[in-house]
């Protein structure tokens, strides 16, 4: 099966997710944690970019970049083989270190990146290795906290700073919700679906003052299939289950919407 075409940003900025072969938790140990932090340090004095964001966690890497497409090819190429030497000599093992490509994915406009960044930024607390973002020592939102930093750029520290007021509003800004998806490991990506889904049923149900779920009307099924199916994220017989409702009931919403 061929690969899919990446997507070229026209902002110049990607967030990536690369992760270890087989789900192998290749950033477990600290010292590899400092090790691929140590390399993205080492690439910025010969390949050209700007580090927005990071996140290492245990067995994937989260960045957000700025770069020319050709310089983000050799700063990953790099990246990926400088760490797999790393890695392997100490392992004493062999072979790939990284499953496939890195993935990646165009951020065309502030708004996407903020999020984005507040994404990168919240995966440790997500998992519930910590309760806020700045007691995880291996992201960038310390570095955005005490604007200093050998990875961030010190463009987009002081930039991204000066949309908030204060610290205290920096760190209220990673407890936002929004229904993006953003690019992650499959098992995170499916969670983020059905979480963001949840997050829709729950604020209908309080919204229309439901003790739950099981007193929605015929008619309040329809709005809320409709709601569901405005996501974009689960398919027409995910949505009839959840609603009550026939497939068929639920493709008729979508064409009544589309007319």
């Amino acid at each position: 099966m061929p690969r899919k075409a990446r997507v070229i940003s026209n902002t110049g900025i990607y967030h990536i997710m690369t992760r270890g072969i087989n789900k192998e938790q290749i950033f477990k140990k600290e010292i590899n944690k400092v090790k691929i932090l140590e390399i993205i340090k080492i690439l910025k004095e010969d390949v050209q970019f700007d580090a927005i964001a990071y996140c290492i966690m245990d067995n994937h890497i989260h960045l957000l970049i700025k770069a020319e497409e050709n310089e983000l090819r050799t700063l990953m190429k790099k990246l990926n083989v400088k760490y797999a030497m790393h890695y392997n000599s100490a392992e004493k093992r062999n072979g790939h270190v990284f499953q496939d490509r890195f993935r990646s994915e165009a951020v065309e406009d502030d708004k996407y990146m903020l999020g984005a960044i507040r994404y990168i930024h919240n995966n440790p607390v997500k998992v519930g290795i910590v309760k806020n973002v700045l007691e995880y020592q291996w992201s960038s939102a310390k570095d955005y906290i005490n604007q200093k930093s050998e990875i961030i750029s010190y463009k987009y520290l002081n930039e991204v700073m000066d949309l908030f007021k204060n610290n205290d509003e920096f760190i209220a800004f990673h407890d936002i919700n929004d229904n993006n998806i953003y690019i992650d490991t499959k098992e995170e990506k499916d969670e983020n679906i059905q979480n963001i889904v949840r997050n829709v049923i729950e604020k209908y149900v309080n919204e229309n003052y439901l003790i739950d779920q099981k007193q929605i009307t015929q008619q309040q099924r329809e709005e809320l299939a409709e709601k569901l199916l405005s996501l974009n994220l689960i398919t027409y017989r995910e949505i009839a289950e959840l609603c009550n409702l026939t497939v068929h009931r639920v493709s008729e919403i979508k064409n009544n919407k589309e007319i």
